[in-house]
């Protein structure tokens, strides 16, 4: 639908960046546009500004998102009624039931990295996909005599473990046994994972642009 003067194009265009299709007997639509804007954080609900796009996700200071966003939770939704959103992301995250559902992103507990698209820094990774944990190699040093007064040497996550310490002399050949312990929190701050320093927040997804009754 266009308009035929410079004042109705402008109220046709706030309208559908609103998301909402112009009716001419509905008087309401422009209120209702401008209500779906603020709404949608005050970022132009129809996706004029970027970051309210459906598609998009976004981090909130609150559990519950928004209306028009969804928590980013894996769950299997219908595909005819967030229409716009499966065209826009389609299976990437799951198939749902193949049939009439798809999966939405799942980040909760999650961290997310950009995709690298051949920069090779997280080299060969495929758009969508999740990447388990892992830690960078974590190295130390040790050294010195299995008798009785040698000069022992343990750096960095290795550590001594005496057992059987005889009370000899240096250099009286005396065998001094003993083991080695290895642990990483010597170096490193340690836990049941590796991460970062972290805040936790409610991943959402753009779904739809929210629009008055």
């Amino acid at each position: 639908m266009q308009g035929n003067t410079p004042v109705e194009c402008e109220i046709l265009n706030v309208i559908q960046g609103a998301g909402i299709w112009p009716d001419c007997d509905d008087k309401t639509q422009l209120l209702q546009a401008i209500e779906a804007l603020i709404s949608g954080g005050g970022s132009g609900g129809g996706g004029v500004v970027a970051g309210s796009e459906i598609g998009s996700v976004s981090a909130f200071a609150m559990p519950t998102p928004p209306t028009g966003w969804l928590v980013c939770d894996g769950s299997a939704i219908s595909r005819t009624e967030y229409a716009d959103l499966f065209a826009t992301i389609g299976t990437l995250w799951g198939a749902g039931d193949e049939v009439s559902t798809f999966n939405l992103p799942d980040l909760r507990g999650e961290f997310v990295r950009g995709f690298d698209d051949g920069r090779g820094v997280d080299d060969g990774r495929v758009f969508a996909t999740s990447q388990d944990f892992a830690l960078e190699n974590i190295t130390g040093r040790f050294g010195g005599s299995a008798l009785s007064g040698g000069n022992d040497i343990f750096e960095g996550v290795f550590g001594d473990n005496i057992t059987g310490l005889l009370d000899q002399s240096p250099g009286s050949g005396v065998k001094q046994p003993y083991g080695i312990d290895f642990d990483a929190s010597r170096v490193v701050s340690t836990a049941n994972e590796t991460r970062p320093r972290n805040i936790a927040m409610t991943y959402a997804i753009k779904a739809f642009y929210p629009t008055s009754a």
